[in-house]
């Protein structure tokens, strides 16, 4: 991505944001792109540059704790809130009144609350492996795992404990090869077994177990990893998993008032699943898209051939999809 289009901004509470910027050709909205973990803007790559070249407008958020986003590692300064601010005043700043919201992974919750926060700057939502996130009252982490243990015969989220640690941030770094191994897998499977039961990724990593890398991620792309997180770290990054262990993103979420806990029915939402996900699984999504709260959006589904990446693998199939969802769905609702 051309680092002449980077821009830096501070917002309203104080933190710097980097992110990438090519403004829209006349009768083209503007897709907002918000990465989740552990990722930059650069993972857009495939798609925002594609869109960019049609005439899209693109703003690629280095989100907060990554890139050369600024990097509190005090937890408070994630919860959804006060994100949704940071990125309406990144929008502020670029005179943007309304855009199209997508995110990935944690990218996901992002765009989740930005419908709650701020509906009237949005015309629409996407999802990438991670749907819509449900405002929820605090609950118990081990109840979580205890639940999902039960439904599908491992723990989905049991890496959330580990990465919740004091000491991750020194493991992960201390492992990183294997951590690559681990969360970009040349086999999907891997992630029941060595990420998601509660003790498996750490377990896997003081083992420094190792795999091929998959098809989508090259030796320069593996490189460009170590090296973006070697400089930056973890710390900051894994405080998107310690507002979610601890009670800060729930307790948060409970000042969003009853009539904007969903979406406005008026905009759009493009859900892309993947197939190969063992985590963030393709039927929850649907179940979530299926909820009655759901019953008079449009909503289009798209089932992709891959694992939790596919942003990267998936690529040209995504800009296929989300170009035909925006001109034939969006733009017409607008």
């Amino acid at each position: 991505m051309d680092a002449s289009l980077y821009k830096d901004t501070v917002t309203s509470r104080g933190l710097t944001y980097r992110y990438y910027f090519s403004p829209a050709q006349p009768s083209k909205p503007t897709l907002l792109f918000c990465h989740g973990f552990p990722s930059t803007s650069h993972d857009w790559r495939h798609i925002c540059l594609v869109l960019k070249d049609k005439g899209y407008g693109v703003l690629v958020l280095d989100m907060l704790g990554y890139g050369k986003t600024d990097k509190p590692t005090d937890p408070a300064a994630y919860v959804p809130s006060l994100i949704s601010r940071d990125i309406v005043d990144v929008l502020d700043v670029e005179k943007l009144a309304k855009v199209i919201a997508i995110g990935h992974d944690w990218g996901s919750k992002v765009v989740s609350r930005l419908a709650n926060y701020y509906p009237e700057r949005f015309l629409a939502y996407a999802f990438f492996a991670v749907p819509f996130v449900q405002i929820r009252p605090p609950m118990d982490m081990q109840v979580l795992l205890d639940a999902s243990k039960q439904k599908y015969g491992y723990e989905l989220f049991g890496y959330w404990l580990f990465l919740s640690e004091p000491d991750a941030n020194d493991v992960l770094q201390a492992h990183i090869g294997s951590f690559i191994s681990i969360f970009f897998p040349h086999d999907p499977a891997l992630f029941r077994t060595h990420l998601a039961p509660t003790g498996a990724l750490k377990q896997s990593l003081l083992d420094d177990f190792a795999a091929p890398r998959p098809p989508y991620l090259s030796e320069a792309d593996a490189k460009r990893f170590v090296e973006t997180f070697r400089r930056n770290g973890f710390a900051a990054p894994t405080c998107w998993y310690k507002v979610m262990t601890t009670a800060l993103s729930a307790d948060d979420d409970q000042q969003i008032s009853p009539e904007r806990r969903f979406p406005p029915a008026s905009a759009p939402i493009f859900y892309g699943a993947a197939k190969h996900d063992y985590v963030c699984l393709p039927e929850n999504g649907y179940a979530a898209f299926g909820a009655k709260e759901f019953g008079g959006h449009s909503v289009t589904t798209r089932e992709y051939d891959a694992d939790h990446w596919l942003i990267l693998s998936r690529a040209d199939e995504i800009v296929r999809d989300l170009e035909t969802w925006i001109e034939g769905t969006v733009l017409a609702k607008a």
